[in-house]
């Protein structure tokens, strides 16, 4: 099972992501612009994991080795929007969302608490943020289950 934490951060963030065992679909990198754009109006500052994600593959999806078992990153140029869109700052204050399992559950960093922050998973319906679930200690976590089989114990 994929482990997060600060050991990780020393790591290459670009060898995990382009780590050709984990399967998932890679899109084209997020241009500069795009990347400037999101940074300035997210309202958060990044974590420089998540920004270095998008400068590989702008969005994606595939297999995630955690719960729920499939992911799909949305891309920097509508994260922003999504996040208004699903009303995220009113209906889950201190949540930032950045994709979903493709079916009913998004997923979001937890702000609430000291960096660096959960990654999150909360039903869209009813999207009530005392549901939240922590699924992956930090973004790190994440990424190192993209692309790899769920396997329920």
């Amino acid at each position: 099972k994929p482990q997060g934490g600060y050991h990780w951060r020393r790591m290459d963030i670009l060898s995990i992501l382009m780590d050709h065992n984990a399967e998932w679909d890679r899109y084209p990198p997020a241009d500069a612009a795009s990347i400037e754009k999101l940074i300035a109006t997210a309202g958060i500052e990044l974590p420089e994991e998540y920004v270095a994600c998008l400068r590989y593959s702008n969005g994606g999806e595939g297999e995630l080795g955690i719960v729920p078992g499939w992911f799909q990153l949305w891309s920097a140029e509508e994260v922003v929007d999504l996040n208004k869109e699903y009303e995220v700052e009113q209906n889950a204050p201190g949540l930032f969302a950045f994709g979903s399992s493709g079916g009913g559950e998004w997923f979001a960093f937890d702000t609430r608490n000291q960096k660096p922050w959960k990654v999150v998973m909360l039903p869209f319906i009813p999207m009530d943020i005392k549901e939240a679930i922590a699924i992956a200690d930090d973004f790190i976590a994440f990424i190192l289950a993209m692309g790899y089989p769920f396997l329920s114990v």
